[in-house]
C-alpha cells in the first residue's frame, strides 16, 4: 500500500442527531422525536464533516426576539469562518405552489472558534446597484414565523477532532 495513496476510504453512514436550536426568548414543547431538529444528519470522514439541518418549527410556543441559531456537529477548525446555505418555507400552508414563493434565501455563519451558527436571511440594499446584504433572521423577521415554518441548512467543513 502506498502512504501518499492509500486507497479509498470506506463510505460512512449518516450519524442522525438533534442539534441545539435557541435564540432569546423562544420556547418549544418538542422533546425527542418532537424537537424541532430531529432528523438532522451528518457525515464525518476523517476531518470533514458534511451536514443537512432540518428545523421544524412545528412544536414552537414562542419565537421570542433574538436571532435564531443551531449548532454544528463539531466544532470547526480553530480559527476559521464559514457561510452556508440555507432556506426558510416560511408559510408552506399559505402558497398552491411552494416553489414559486414563500421562500427565503438563508446565509449561515458561525463565528472563529464557535460550533453555533447564525441565521441571516439575504436580501437587496437600496444603493443602485444593489448589493446583496445579511440581516438578522427572526421569528418576526423578515416574515412573521409560524409553527406551519421549516428551515433547512446544509454544508461541509473542517473540524479538528478526528
Amino acid at each position: 500500500m502506498n502512504t501518499l495513496n492509500p486507497g479509498p476510504i470506506p463510505a460512512q453512514p449518516p450519524v442522525h442527531w438533534s442539534p441545539q436550536f435557541k435564540a432569546t426568548g423562544l420556547t418549544f414543547t418538542g422533546t425527542n422525536s418532537n424537537y424541532p431538529t430531529y432528523g438532522s444528519a451528518y457525515v464525518k470522514q476523517g476531518y470533514l464533516i458534511t451536514f443537512w439541518i432540518q428545523i421544524n418549527l412545528s412544536t414552537v410556543t414562542n419565537f421570542g426576539t433574538g436571532q435564531l441559531q443551531v449548532d454544528l456537529p463539531y466544532p470547526p477548525h480553530a480559527g476559521t469562518m464559514q457561510h452556508f446555505n440555507g432556506w426558510v418555507w416560511y408559510n408552506p400552508v399559505g402558497s398552491p405552489n411552494p416553489d414559486l414563493d414563500n421562500h427565503i434565501i438563508l446565509n449561515v455563519d458561525h463565528q472563529p472558534g464557535s460550533q453555533t451558527l447564525d441565521l441571516h436571511w439575504l436580501a437587496g440594499d437600496t444603493p443602485t446597484p444593489k448589493p446583496v446584504r445579511e440581516y438578522i433572521l427572526t421569528g418576526a423577521s423578515p416574515y412573521t414565523l409560524t409553527t406551519a415554518s421549516k428551515i433547512y441548512i446544509n454544508g461541509t467543513y473542517f473540524t479538528d477532532r478526528l
